[in-house]
């Protein structure tokens, strides 16, 4: 049996990766997440946190192979039994109408990072514990594979970019096949953006970058592809749902969350040591409910998912929503839309792909699959700096600048340069009702009512920023403005399990209620500018604006 290799890890010491791992973790579409930051521009505020989506998806398949293992340990073996032999016949069902040439009984399963996490099964189940748990870390693995350069912000850009082209009338040829991309590839913007690419990524690394590995078994590839494929999409099967297998990687308490709580508190510094949420997976329960299976935590485990999910909350709340994150954040995805704004509007013909940022969509136009593998492997945050970079240098020695080129021009300093150009006007609840004069009585009217905004009044309250913003957005003064909307991370139907029934975890906690009380003293919004100080009439229309919304 061959030696398995590990992965050196700040969180868990190290993490095991299988056989069939080393060969993903070998592609060029899983090392471009060695370039992708978990928290876009967070660096800035904090230089420690440099998370990258690499090491987080390691992380994430390392914490669900614990949780997939104690979950069963501690399951009766009545539902065990009952899980894994429906997981058989699913098993089965995949072999069967897929042609594949695959015999369960003499499969070649015997890895050690895959036995490291066994337990003593009937051995005919065991080889399906095996190929499920191999299927779960590669879900794991691969859960954040379709993420762009800096993440989430660029996927927000993207987003609002597609709803600003929908309104133009007669529509470029790059503008039309920009909305053909984003509404193929989300369903009509039903989907979210990065875990629609991730399947796109998906089916290539597994159809072609590893389809095409003659070091590996094409027929098992092809198993673990549509296993793979089904636990990400939660597809629901007559007789197995994917859900159970799609909660170790995507529910309220999963791998996902247990390692970037921990991976990014560490690095911002807030602990200053790894805190053991490993715990919560040895608490992990699957539950058999009206013949469907669930995957739980014992009671027991309260204090230790309450540690977790206030810790969550905290670091939303404490970090990533503070005015500088925020700051940067807005930012960064006002310039990544103005970009392809202009290249949307401009269509020039003769820039090769990865001269432009068009690059980000234009990568699905590619037939050629060595071609399209060689750009998604180059869309990253080395990319999309020299990109930037390139921009700015454009527009800074142009003899005479326009009103926008001077914005997006101060706004390239403040992200590649750290200028610090735009600064918040206020940075807490304080500062905010200080500096919009509001009394003691308007102060009380407003307890409760920020901390999560509602869609109707997001809607509302960004259509009034966005006429303020460009009322006062003229000669010399840059205006910016970011929404703060938290979520408490934990739905009221989360349910533990005390060893007979599930119970809603409002019947034996208080977390949510105090969470909810927790984010109602945060701002409802930054306004970010580099003018000194805000003018009366630009007071009372922002405290105009407050009474509009949220009263």
């Amino acid at each position: 049996m061959k030696q398995n290799n590990i992965v050196n890890d700040t969180v868990y010491g190290h993490i095991p990766y299988s056989k069939l791992e080393e060969k993903f973790l070998k592609s060029k579409i899983i090392n471009r997440l060695l370039f992708v930051s978990q928290n876009a521009l967070a660096y800035f505020a904090f230089p420690s946190i440099s998370t990258k989506r690499y090491i987080h998806s390691l992380g994430t398949m390392h914490v669900a192979s614990y949780m997939f293992k104690n979950s069963l340990i501690n399951s009766s073996e009545r539902s065990r039994k009952n899980f894994l032999i429906s997981a058989k016949i699913e098993i089965e069902n995949i072999i069967l109408d897929n042609h594949l040439n695959i015999d369960l009984n003499h499969i070649d399963i015997a890895d050690k990072t895959l036995l490291g996490f066994s337990f003593s099964l009937d051995k005919k189940l065991d080889i399906i514990y095996l190929v499920l748990l191999q299927a779960l870390r590669l879900a794991g693995l691969l859960h954040d594979v379709g993420h762009l350069p800096f993440s989430h912000q660029t996927e927000y850009a993207l987003k609002r970019l597609y709803l600003s082209m929908k309104k133009v009338k007669v529509a470029n040829k790059e503008q039309k096949n920009f909305l053909k991309f984003y509404e193929n590839i989300t369903s009509n913007g039903k989907l979210v953006l990065h875990e629609s690419i991730g399947y796109a990524y998906l089916e290539m690394l597994f159809q072609y970058e590893l389809g095409e590995n003659k070091e590996v078994n094409r027929e098992i590839v092809e198993l673990y592809y549509l296993l793979v494929k089904n636990i990400l999409n939660n597809v629901e099967k007559k007789n197995f749902e994917y859900t159970t297998l799609h909660d170790y990687v995507a529910s309220s308490v999963d791998a996902d969350r247990i390692d970037y709580i921990n991976r990014d508190l560490l690095a911002s510094g807030y602990i200053s040591t790894s805190a053991d949420f490993l715990r919560i997976t040895r608490e992990a329960i699957l539950v058999e409910e009206n013949q469907k299976f669930k995957l739980s935590f014992m009671s027991s485990s309260l204090a230790d998912i309450e540690h977790l999910l206030e810790s969550r909350f905290n670091l939303y709340k404490k970090v990533f929503f503070t005015h500088n994150i925020s700051r940067l954040d807005t930012l960064l995805e006002k310039i990544i839309t103005y970009l392809a704004k202009e290249y949307l509007s401009t269509s020039p013909s003769d820039k090769k792909v990865y001269e432009s940022i068009s690059m980000m969509w234009k990568f699905s136009k590619e037939k050629n699959s060595v071609k399209q593998l060689d750009i998604i492997s180059q869309l990253d945050e080395n990319w999309l700096i020299s990109l930037f970079k390139k921009e700015y240098f454009k527009i800074k020695y142009q003899l005479s600048l326009t009103y926008q080129e001077r914005y997006y021009l101060a706004a390239f300093e403040d992200i590649l340069f750290g200028k610090y150009l735009f600064k918040a006007k206020w940075k807490n609840l304080s500062e905010f009702y200080k500096l919009l004069e509001l009394s003691e009585e308007e102060r009380y009217t407003f307890r409760e009512k920020f901390g999560k905004v509602s869609q109707k009044k997001e809607k509302r309250l960004e259509k009034l920023l966005n006429v303020f913003i460009n009322k006062h957005n003229q000669n010399s003064d840059f205006f910016a403005y970011s929404i703060v909307s938290l979520s408490i991370g934990i739905d009221k139907n989360f349910l533990l399990y005390d060893g007979e029934k599930s119970i809603k975890i409002d019947e034996v906690s208080t977390l949510r209620k105090r969470l909810i009380t927790s984010r109602s003293n945060t701002v409802p919004f930054y306004i970010f500018t580099n003018k000194k100080s805000l003018t009366k009439g630009m007071k009372r229309e922002l405290k105009e604006m407050l009474f509009k919304v949220f009263l």
